[in-house]
C-alpha cells in the first residue's frame, strides 16, 4: 500500500527508504465512522507506523479487508478529534459522490 500521495505529519519532507511497519489492514478498526458510495472510512491508531505512533484516517471498499491511508496524524491531545474530523469529511464527499451516482 503506497503512501507517497499521503498527508503525513511531516508533509514535505522526503519519505525514509527504510521499511515500513505493519500496514493499516494489520491493525483494528479504532472506529469506523461510515460508508458511501461503496466504501467505509474509518479510524485506526498505528504504534509501529514508520513515522511513529499516529492515526491513520482510512478508506476502503465495504465488503473488503483492505484499507488504503488517506491521512496521517501524530498521536497527540487533538489529533483523535481532528483525525475524525479528516475522516467525517471525507466521509461526506463520498455520500456525494453516491448521491450523483
Amino acid at each position: 500500500m503506497p503512501d507517497d500521495n499521503v498527508i503525513r505529519p511531516a508533509f514535505g519532507t522526503p519519505r525514509r527508504a527504510e521499511p515500513a511497519g505493519p500496514g493499516a489492514t494489520d491493525q483494528p478498526f479504532l472506529r469506523v465512522l461510515g460508508t458511501g458510495a461503496g466504501h467505509r472510512v474509518g479510524l485506526i491508531r498505528d504504534p509501529a507506523a514508520q513515522e511513529g505512533e499516529v492515526f491513520r484516517v482510512v478508506v476502503g471498499p465495504e465488503d473488503e479487508p483492505e484499507v488504503e491511508t488517506v491521512a496521517l496524524l501524530p498521536v497527540t491531545a487533538e489529533a483523535e478529534a481532528e483525525a475524525q474530523r479528516i475522516g467525517f469529511a471525507v466521509l461526506r464527499a463520498l455520500e456525494v459522490v453516491e448521491g450523483a451516482i
